[in-house]
């Protein structure tokens, strides 16, 4: 009977470990073994200190292929992304997650990267040390080298 009870604990923690994401949060069972492969990004989108109107964003993302999402500014520059999840194998066994990340702004045909990044942590926002993906990118800015939340990335973006 004692061992009964000692399988029932320990399939209980489990699942219980399951239904709770990095954060602690709660979640679906069927989110399980789901990875944040991009944090959701809100973003205003600038050149010479004005809003870029129409603009075209691209959102790429590769873990085993390369997918992609886009979206247009809306009149005050602004564009937003909703999270990026997929089920990966790296949530179950002992590997690195690496995600490759990048975000394209096109004005009139011209591709300018504004974010490139190697996501190495699976939890939402850690992107920026678990800051939100909230930024102001100018356009015109020099690309800047940042090494402050594990892996270095650039950016022509800062955030809040």
């Amino acid at each position: 009977m004692k061992s009964i009870r000692n399988i029932y604990l320990i399939t209980l923690i489990a699942f219980s470990s399951l239904a709770c994401s990095q954060s602690g949060a709660p979640m679906s069972i069927l989110d399980a073994g789901k990875a944040y492969f991009f944090s959701p990004v809100s973003m205003q989108i600038y050149r010479d200190g004005q809003p870029v109107v129409g603009a075209n964003v691209v959102r790429r993302w590769e873990h085993s292929t390369i997918e992609q999402d886009e979206s247009t500014t809306d009149a005050e520059g602004k564009v937003n992304f909703p999270e990026v999840r997929r089920r990966t194998i790296v949530q179950v066994i002992p590997a690195e997650f690496v995600v490759a990340q990048q975000i394209i702004v096109v004005v009139e045909g011209e591709e300018i990267e504004v974010w490139s990044n190697s996501k190495r942590d699976s939890a939402i926002n850690s992107e920026l040390g678990g800051k939100p993906l909230n930024f102001r990118c100018e356009l015109n800015d020099e690309e800047q080298l940042h090494r402050d939340f594990g892996s270095a990335f650039f950016t022509k973006c800062t955030w809040e």
